[in-house]
């Protein structure tokens, strides 16, 4: 049984609209095509979907029920419709975006919240990595687009722009022994762990900037700084990400003597060697720029 389009729409306007005539005037068609039209939905169905015995015709229990089906069937072709008429003009129907886990998790969820009503037949997959994992998934072609919190710069295999700068902090716990210590050097700071962050490709810091005797690499910096706080160690975590711990005490800033106690890190927009960004991944890119400025 083939069931005409046409005839679920005449079923829906006619239930919607009250009556044939209102249906017909709503479609800008004859009030005898509606009839028509409803007639052989219900010879397709084998069913009475109108009782026409009053002055208006009267859902029965079987319409009623056919109904909801109808309208769903009616709803999913117009989003299909839709979607195609998006994916024709050029819109991606996916975005892969890979994240740095260090990127403020509240500036990646306001820009996800104004992304959803602007591309809504674009389904959107947020990755997240550390360092050079964000590259690694643009250059392998797991990611799209990636925001990214590299050592130094982002390599040569992927086309990147300078987007902004993250503030690194060394801190320990309030508890922790360098927390006494008015000034803090490299000697001070050997005895005690260090945390690191580590990529999953196995990328970290600099053997310049490691310290400690003994030395934990850690993907996840959120993880860093329970640690740190739980007082095992000590290391460098963004500033936004411990402000409320220096701000109640729980981490207090170590005044390191050799260098400075505060860094910066760039955060860069990378994305495929020679690829030309779509209009969804544009838009991204370009929402992420103003946010951070």
């Amino acid at each position: 049984m083939g069931i005409s389009l046409e005839y679920l729409d005449a079923f829906v306007t006619a239930a919607d609209a009250g009556s044939f005539s209102a249906a017909a005037r709503r479609m800008g068609k004859a009030q005898s095509r509606v009839s028509t039209a409803i007639g052989n939905l219900e010879i397709d169905f084998g069913v009475t979907l109108f009782d026409r015995r009053g002055k208006y015709p009267i859902l029965t229990p079987e319409g009623e029920t056919l109904l909801r089906e109808s309208r769903q069937i009616l709803d999913r072709l117009k989003a299909l419709t839709d979607h195609a008429n998006i994916i024709a003009g050029g819109v991606e129907p996916r975005l892969r975006v890979a994240c740095d886990e260090l990127v403020p998790t509240t500036l990646v969820a306001d820009l996800l919240g104004q992304f959803n009503p602007r591309f809504p037949a674009t389904e959107l997959e947020l990755l997240t990595g550390v360092m050079g994992d964000i590259s690694d998934m643009v250059v392998s072609g797991r990611a799209d687009l990636g925001i990214e919190v590299p050592l130094g710069q982002p390599d040569g295999r992927c086309d990147w722009r300078h987007l902004g700068h993250l503030e690194f902090i060394i801190v320990a716990a309030a508890t922790h022994p360098l927390a006494r210590l008015a000034r803090v050097s490299q000697d001070d700071l050997a005895p005690y762990l260090q945390l690191v962050p580590v990529s999953r490709g196995g990328e970290r810091e600099s053997e310049a900037f490691i310290f400690g005797s003994r030395v934990w690499h850690v993907e996840n910096s959120q993880i860093v700084r329970e640690l740190i706080v739980g007082g095992e160690g000590w290391g460098a975590l963004a500033e936004y990400q411990i402000r409320e711990d220096l701000e109640a005490g729980r981490l207090v800033r170590l005044p390191v003597v050799f260098g400075k106690s505060m860094f910066t890190a760039g955060i860069y927009l990378v994305n495929g060697k020679g690829v030309r960004l779509g209009p969804a991944a544009t838009w991204f890119a370009n929402a992420f720029v103003k946010a951070i400025a």
